[in-house]
């Protein structure tokens, strides 16, 4: 069974996310994660700070004024799905 995730934006001030595996990369401006399902979401804003991440449970929060975000599948997953 595939992992579900949480994401929650909370008055474009804080944002909380539930399985996440990893922060590829940060910034004041973007923050980039993996999920435990092998898929990305990037964060965008300003004045991004992590305020926590637990890569055991995947809880992951980060606050600032958030803009934005997006999702991006693995392309070795997509490929998994077309071919399953």
């Amino acid at each position: 069974m595939q992992n579900l995730h949480v994401l929650t934006i909370e008055s474009k001030r804080k944002v909380s996310i539930t399985e996440a595996k990893e922060v590829v990369s940060f910034s004041d401006r973007e923050i980039k994660l993996k999920l435990k399902d092998g898929s990305f979401l990037t964060i965008v804003g300003e004045g991004l700070k992590i305020t926590a991440f637990d890569d055991v449970s995947g809880n992951f929060t980060a606050t600032g004024v958030i803009n934005g975000s997006k999702y991006k599948q693995a392309v070795g997953n997509l490929i998994k799905k077309v071919f399953s």
